[in-house]
């Protein structure tokens, strides 16, 4: 009897012990987008400088993970409706808040601006209300589509890729794109165009790169993820951020 005890109470200790510990097992859904040097897949592999953070971080907490790469308006969406979705690189803006739960910075970020074509002198604008009355192109739910949105800009085009607002501006489609610097060469350079042939108009806002979970995800995921990602900056294992 004493021995069928001692049995059914080791059980119970086991169960209890794993049962807090199950909650850290849940797979998270990555979900990215092609945009360098932030992130980007090439031959097959995920790569760029927020990636190799991400990956830092979530191997070091242990979750298990996939990560993929969409169209920045479907991760969006996925990050909005799903459970357990972790969305990268994400721009923190007031307008988003309350849409996410934030994890950590990626870096220092930089400013997104309104360009346009060096030749194309026909564009003069010295305040936003000027650019308000400009056709701008911008990739649909970016952090540029939302900040113009809520700023009263209403002559917006939205292409799901970049790679299409890319082209719209140097083929004289458009007078007007919206960009962030730190990003603009290396995307124009990727399909074959000169970010150089670009001029700065007007600066818009600052964009702080972030992480962030699904407002549907635990706060038991966030918080380990947050402690990860504070052990390896400790340890000076994460560089060039905030």
């Amino acid at each position: 009897m004493f021995q069928k005890f001692i049995h059914y109470l080791t059980c119970s200790i086991i169960v209890l012990t794993v049962t807090p510990f199950i909650s850290y097992c849940e797979s998270l859904e990555v979900v990215t987008e092609n945009w360098r040097p932030y992130n980007y897949e090439e031959q097959g592999v995920i790569k760029g400088i927020s990636s190799e953070i991400v990956k830092k971080v979530l191997d070091r907490s242990g979750l298990q993970y996939t990560i993929s790469i969409y169209p920045w308006s479907r991760a969006y969406k996925m990050a909005l409706e799903k459970e357990n979705v972790l969305i990268y690189t994400i721009i923190r803006i007031p307008q988003r808040e309350n849409l996410f739960k934030w994890v950590s910075p990626l870096g220092k970020g930089g400013v997104t601006s309104l360009y346009r074509l060096k030749d194309n002198t026909e564009v003069h604008i010295k305040t936003l209300e000027d650019a308000k009355k400009l056709d701008i192109v911008t990739n649909l739910n970016s952090m540029d589509h939302i900040w113009l949105t809520n700023n009263g800009f209403t002559q917006l085009y939205t292409p799901a890729a970049v790679e299409n607002a890319i082209k719209m501006i140097f083929k004289k489609r458009i007078n007007l794109i919206a960009f962030d610097n730190t990003v603009m060469k290396k995307e124009c350079a990727n399909f074959g165009f000169d970010s150089r042939e670009l001029v700065e108009v007007i600066p818009l806002f600052k964009t702080p790169p972030y992480m962030a979970l699904s407002l549907k995800t635990s706060d038991s995921i966030l918080q380990q993820l947050q402690r990860s990602y504070n052990e390896l900056f400790k340890e000076k294992k994460i560089n060039g951020v905030n």
